[in-house]
């Protein structure tokens, strides 16, 4: 299974970098990075972050990390440059690259370096042909980030640590399952683990989350508007799109409302949580409020064509080796029109669809218990996705926290004092920084429209693991 003879010791297989481990040539950072045999370019770029330079680099890599030779593409990163002898983070979206030149948590607390990696697929960082789609594999994206570390090791020779929230957190999590000696440590932010496609360990945690009013108030608005206020969304969808030029061609319109209302009670605890109760419209609320609150909760318009092709790979991904959760969604019985055949259009062109495999996951499980050393894995309690948070078993130098009443965006400043310590405690360790308490916030403050995943896939992934 293991592409690494190093990390993984598989006698088959071996990766080595292009750049056969030379050191980058003296002089300016801009000079050592064009150095770098691995980098196909680099552009500096202006930024407004006091203290920094800003690098946008395409790294040169092998569509199969097993075969150097064959076909290659570009993977697009962002860095932004310090000190060469500051800690480095290593910072996974899991998805395109929407942090460019902004500090995540981590490098604000360490005055760190960061580079910023785009997944493979995503975005501009993705091989030509469909039948490059096979190697879309948790494994060849870990070897994608080895080689990049590797030779940004040979410029900057301090502490490195890893970091990623929700998707970007599961990416750091695969990495070092094949390469674990690339860091010095982890935080995963909000990573759920699924062990299916679906997965239905979410739905009990569902059933719970937040204030039993506001749970019940959330799936009223549901059902209100499925029975009988769709023809009014379907109306306001449609002109939206007139205004702003959105296309529904890989799914209907239609199908497009039905799976944002349906992805409603998900997204109000993925997003925003218990602090929005208030704000639930009832279901006697005008036509008005009740699509204000979907279009800022569940937008159907993220669900357009655009959005669609920005997460097929995501969607990719789920079906074959990431899994997605389960839920019910009893309270929809009888409502809904839409079946797996009106989702297809979510899928990647051209590309055959592949079947579940679910040893990925149980490698990674098995590995994360055994071997997970130095990782804290941070969650939200009342976030959907917490129901499918990793297992630390025997793992050794690492913790499990949880965040109060947080939802999706949950930081290491939503934390309790005790917990919040433990982790800040694991940063100095594992950088050999103390932490500047002073940068922590309360829910990060990067929300990119891109970070929503679209109803629509929500819904399809659903459907698709119904069948």
């Amino acid at each position: 299974m293991c592409l690494a003879l190093a990390a993984c010791g598989d006698d088959d297989l071996e990766v080595t970098p292009d750049g056969g481990g030379i050191d980058a040539p003296a002089g300016d950072i801009l000079e050592q990075l064009r150095g770098l045999a691995e980098v196909a370019s680099v552009t500096e770029s202006t930024t407004d972050q006091a203290g920094y330079r800003y690098f946008e680099i395409q790294f040169d890599q092998p569509v199969d990390h097993a075969n150097p030779g064959g076909p290659r593409f570009q993977q697009y990163a962002t860095l932004i440059h310090k000190d060469v002898a500051a800690p480095m983070v290593l910072l996974h979206t899991g998805y395109g690259n929407w942090y460019y030149d902004f500090p995540g948590e981590l490098t604000r607390l360490l005055g760190a370096n960061q580079i910023v990696v785009e997944h493979r697929f995503f975005r501009g960082s993705r091989p030509t042909g469909t039948a490059a789609w096979a190697h879309l594999t948790i494994e060849q994206s870990a070897a994608d980030h080895h080689r990049i570390s590797d030779a940004l090791h040979r410029i900057y020779r301090g502490r490195w640590l890893e970091t990623g929230a929700s998707k970007g957190g599961m990416t750091s999590i695969y990495h070092r399952r094949f390469y674990p000696d690339d860091v010095d440590g982890t935080v995963a932010y909000v990573a759920p683990q699924s062990f299916g496609a679906p997965d239905y360990r979410y739905e009990p945690h569902l059933e719970q989350l937040g204030p039993p009013a506001c749970r019940q108030a959330l799936r009223d608005l549901q059902a209100e508007l499925l029975r009988d206020r769709r023809a009014m969304l379907e109306a306001r969808a449609q002109s939206e799109a007139v205004n702003r030029g959105f296309l529904y061609t890989r799914i209907t319109l239609p199908v497009a409302v039905e799976s944002a209302v349906v992805a409603l009670e998900w997204s109000f605890w993925q997003y925003d949580g218990a602090a929005r109760c208030a704000q639930v419209p009832a279901v006697t609320a005008s036509d008005s409020l009740v699509w204000g609150f979907l279009s800022n909760t569940s937008p159907v318009s993220s669900s357009n064509d655009e959005d669609i092709a920005e997460f097929e790979a995501y969607y990719y991904q789920a079906e074959v080796e990431l899994g997605y959760p389960g839920t019910m969604d009893d309270h929809l019985t009888g409502l809904t029109l839409y079946g797996p055949t009106d989702f297809e259009g979510t899928y990647p062109v051209g590309v055959t669809r592949p079947a579940w495999r679910a040893e990925p996951m149980t490698d990674v499980d098995v590995w994360v218990k055994a071997m997970g050393d130095g990782i804290v894995f941070l969650y939200g309690e009342w976030d959907p996705w917490s129901g499918g948070m990793f297992e630390l078993g025997n793992a050794q130098d690492s913790l499990r926290v949880v965040a109060p009443q947080a939802p999706h965006g949950a930081s290491i400043g939503d934390l309790v004092a005790v917990d919040q310590t433990a982790v800040l405690a694991k940063l100095e360790v594992w950088s050999g920084v103390t932490p500047d308490a002073g940068q922590l916030k309360r829910r990060s403050p990067v929300r990119e429209p891109g970070k929503r995943v679209p109803p629509v896939i929500v819904r399809a992934l659903q459907l698709n693991g119904r069948q």
